[in-house]
């Protein structure tokens, strides 16, 4: 199915460094590792010459595709420094980098974008991810932009605006019982296989079966830098499977090489306590992140029991951390952010500010560091606890049209 791209670029083991064609899937067949990209040195140095804009397609140099990227205005998303809930937990720069703003409202329309291309260059007749809800969304976007069938297997127990994106967009969805609990290499095998029996691209955004959809998120760590004028001094992100933290650290170690950054930021994870891979592995040492029997966190898009080892290898290169939050908090944080910072996140978009406080606890983070949370998509892909608001307004009783009457019920609330 793959037909490679004639840049110069290579695809080689993480782990072994063994080199392996290009459009190559899965994992390194000599040690198992995860495979990367790397691209020559004349297209790093592009990244200095290239101008913030809309799309990330004029990032075409740093993506292994030759086919142009669809656009529906993905990337060149805000950075916004917080008003409220920094200064009011002492930290003096607090950046929130908002996902929400993209055209399906998460940051794997970044991913959606590269994987419409690669599937053009593969001469694929359609796409396949499994989801949980925003790849779907993403995915179903960008193959209705590109005129190819996609289909998504996806969580049953999924939010159903995200159910509804992906529904909207053309896509064919399928519910399959677990598969997200039946392991990563049960997953990837999957994929891999229906795939190759339909000639589809085979889109899951997770580096071990699919290393190439990283390149695409890596364009954040890309926007950081020019928005701040500077690389943050921290990046806090929320972790499930490990490829968006991952890949805004390849975004920096490429900004290194271009000159444009010196220092790269601390990279910090963030977990709930209900679906800890990464966490356990962090805080015991390990130099594996064990696949756990079951995940039981109620916030979508983490709640994986498994995370893969390249994001652990960013924990330790860029002397990062590991923290777990409690999901009943995240929730809270997310009625916080909406009210306090005028942002209506999802709730795995609150995770890395609920840990905020407890990293500034434990010296993780200081006062002074330029701090930056990844906020992954927007409220409506979530939308329980507004609906909940929402149906409790819904059940009042009109006020009468009189002034006397609106101001005597303001009064009582």
């Amino acid at each position: 199915m793959n037909k490679p791209n004639q840049k110069k670029m290579k695809v080689v083991c993480t782990g072994c460094d063994r080199e392996h064609p290009l459009g190559t899937l899965g994992r390194c067949s000599d040690c198992d590792g995860i495979l990367r990209c790397q691209y020559p040195d004349e297209a790093i140095q592009s990244l200095r010459d290239i101008q913030p804009g809309p799309g990330i397609d004029r990032y075409r140099e740093l993506f292994p595709v030759s086919t142009g990227l669809p656009f529906l205005g993905e990337g060149n998303t805000p950075l916004i420094k917080s008003r409220r809930i920094g200064p009011s937990i002492g930290l003096e720069n607090l950046y929130l980098k908002y996902e929400g703003t993209n055209p399906s409202g998460a940051f794997k329309d970044r991913s959606g974008a590269l994987v419409a291309a690669l599937a053009l260059d593969a001469g694929a007749s359609g796409i396949l991810t499994a989801s949980s809800g925003n790849a779907a969304a993403a995915m179903s976007a960008y193959s209705a932009v590109a005129g190819m069938k996609c289909l998504i297997l996806m969580e049953p127990d999924s939010p159903p605006a995200k159910l509804r994106q992906s529904l909207a967009t053309g896509a064919e969805v399928l519910p399959v019982e677990g598969i997200f609990s039946r392991g990563p290499k049960a997953i990837g095998d999957l994929i891999l296989q229906v795939s190759e029996s339909l000639n589809y691209y085979p889109a899951f955004v997770w580096a071990p079966v699919n290393p190439y959809t990283l390149e695409g998120i890596k364009t954040l760590s890309y926007e950081i830098v020019a928005q701040l004028g500077e690389s943050p001094d921290v990046i806090v992100c929320p972790v499930g499977g490990g490829d968006m933290f991952t890949a805004q650290w390849r975004g920096y170690q490429e900004m290194i090489q271009a000159g444009l950054i010196e220092d790269p930021p601390r990279m910090v994870g963030v977990q709930s306590t209900s679906a800890p891979p990464l966490l356990k592995a962090f805080l015991n040492h390990d130099d594996t992140v064990k696949t756990l029997p079951a995940a039981d966190s109620k916030i979508s898009g983490i709640n994986v029991p498994f995370t893969g080892e390249h994001a652990l290898q960013v924990v330790k290169e860029s002397q990062g951390s590991v923290a777990g939050v409690r999901d009943e908090l995240v929730f809270q944080m997310q009625e916080r952010v909406a009210v306090e910072e005028g942002l209506w996140i999802e709730p795995v978009s609150a995770v890395p500010v609920t840990a905020l406080a407890d990293l500034l606890d434990s010296g993780t983070i200081t006062s002074k560091d330029k701090v930056v949370c990844i906020m992954s998509g927007a409220g409506f892909k979530d939308d329980k606890l507004a609906r909940e608001k929402a149906a409790t307004v819904a059940g009042d009783e009109p006020v009468p049209f009189d002034v006397e009457a609106i101001l005597g019920q303001i009064k009582k609330t």
